[in-house]
């Protein structure tokens, strides 16, 4: 999922809890966001550089790595082992917010996961823009919604919003 659909959906959950907790929502609001700054500890070890924009567009291309070692906090093991460890009401708070990002990954990963057998289906693994055939052929989201994402897939693989087939090298 996006930074800007994380920032989005915490915000609103945020909103929503503010009423009952008052201040003590703005930890777990601000680790929900900033556990993707194991993403960018591992792009800054890899190449050698420290450079946002940089490991902004990295992993918001096609087929970024999803890998442990990108994702070291995003661990449900790691945020229970932390969990735990934890004697304070606001650490474990952070840890929520933390866990809160972890379950809207693993969402987005499962619907992403099921749009994209439905596209490959629908276009019987054949890459939109070239015609090659094959399991090198991966499933797009060619037109990206503003805010949120999209799990449509429609009859027409061309639709805005909708996945499209396309081989890697087509998808950057």
């Amino acid at each position: 999922m996006r930074v800007r659909d994380h920032l989005a959906l915490s915000t609103a959950g945020a909103v929503l809890l503010y009423p009952r907790l008052r201040g003590a929502v703005l930890g777990p609001w601000a680790a929900s966001i900033l556990i993707d700054v194991d993403h960018y500890l591992w792009f800054c070890w890899r190449q050698r550089r420290l450079n946002p924009q940089a490991a902004l567009r990295f992993f918001n291309q096609a087929q970024p790595p999803q890998h442990g070692r990108t994702r070291l906090l995003h661990s449900p093991a790691v945020l229970l082992g932390l969990l735990l460890l934890t004697r304070r009401r606001t650490t474990a708070g952070v840890l929520l917010g933390m866990a809160f990002h972890v379950g809207l990954d693993r969402y987005d990963t499962a619907r992403r996961r099921q749009t994209r057998a439905a596209a490959l289906a629908r276009d019987g693994f054949t890459c939109q823009h070239c015609g090659a055939q094959g399991p090198g052929v991966v499933a797009h989201l060619w037109h990206q919604p503003c805010l949120l994402p999209s799990y449509r897939v429609t009859i027409g693989s061309s639709a805005p919003g909708s996945t499209t087939l396309l081989k890697p090298e087509v998808a950057r």
